[in-house]
């Protein structure tokens, strides 16, 4: 999700400084941390992108200690557009709303029942959700359970579900729409708060989810290149065993002349 944004960010304006300050959590037993965020992150070619990977290490919370001082080096480097990636978010950590202008809360669909959703802390502080890999299964109610959620917690009983910022995803899409509205939601927000002005050449979505059916494989077909191995695997077996047959019948023919 962050290397999609980043990417859409740097779509829209090539000269933008951007600082990624991303946060794993590290292990109580062995107190080592995997700082995996640059695996995936493809978006972060330019000499214009900063990232820095921390671990969580003595905090006990979802960031480390060290954020605070990251993000004032980033502000003294005059970045533009300072990212907190923290560590997977529990039901009661909301640390990171106090430290940023604007806050967004990335989900899945599998939280499990519908009163889970009243645990989790963020849905309070979030100013945008995210409820990303809605190509899954149950991901429709998930999302309308989350806008329910978010509609009571901010009593915002007079405006209709779709209207709240709850945005559906798939990140691992390519050119999601979903991911594209979802973008849009943080430069209108910080446009209304009077951080900066941010326009976007970018076309907007018509709603704030993903387009069904608008993956490259379809979910049907996610799997084909297993089946074609899979077909290949058992036409080589079969070949085999048609070879031993073979070998076998020849072998029997020539006992029996022999006799």
């Amino acid at each position: 999700m962050i290397d999609e944004l980043i990417r859409r960010f740097r779509l829209d304006r090539d000269d933008l400084a951007i600082a990624l300050v991303a946060v794993d959590p590290t292990k109580r037993k062995t107190g080592g941390a995997l700082l995996g965020d640059r695996i995936r992150l493809n978006a972060v070619d330019g000499g214009r992108v900063f990232v820095r990977s921390l671990a969580t290490r003595g905090s006990g919370r979802e960031i480390a200690d060290a954020v605070a001082d990251a993000v004032s080096a980033c502000r003294a480097a005059s970045m533009d557009l300072i990212l907190v990636e923290t560590a997977d978010i529990g039901q009661g950590d909301a640390a990171v709303a106090g430290m940023v202008d604007l806050s967004l809360y990335v989900m899945t669909p599998e939280f499990g029942a519908a009163s889970q959703l009243e645990k989790i802390d963020m849905l309070d502080f979030a100013d945008l959700v995210a409820i990303n890999k809605v190509d899954r299964r149950g991901a429709a109610d998930a999302l309308r359970d989350v806008r329910k959620q978010v509609q009571r917690n901010h009593e915002r009983f007079g405006e209709a579900l779709e209207a709240m910022p709850v945005y559906g995803t798939v990140a691992s899409r390519f050119n999601d729409d979903g991911v594209t509205a979802l973008y849009h939601g943080p430069l209108a927000t910080m446009n209304a708060r009077g951080l900066g002005h941010w326009e976007s050449r970018l076309p907007r979505s018509a709603g704030k989810a993903s387009t069904p059916g608008a993956a490259v494989v379809p979910p049907t077909r996610a799997r084909y290149l297993a089946e074609i191995a899979d077909a290949v695997r058992h036409h080589h077996d079969h070949a085999r065993e048609q070879a031993r047959s073979a070998r076998e019948a020849q072998q029997l023919r020539e006992a029996r002349r022999d006799r």
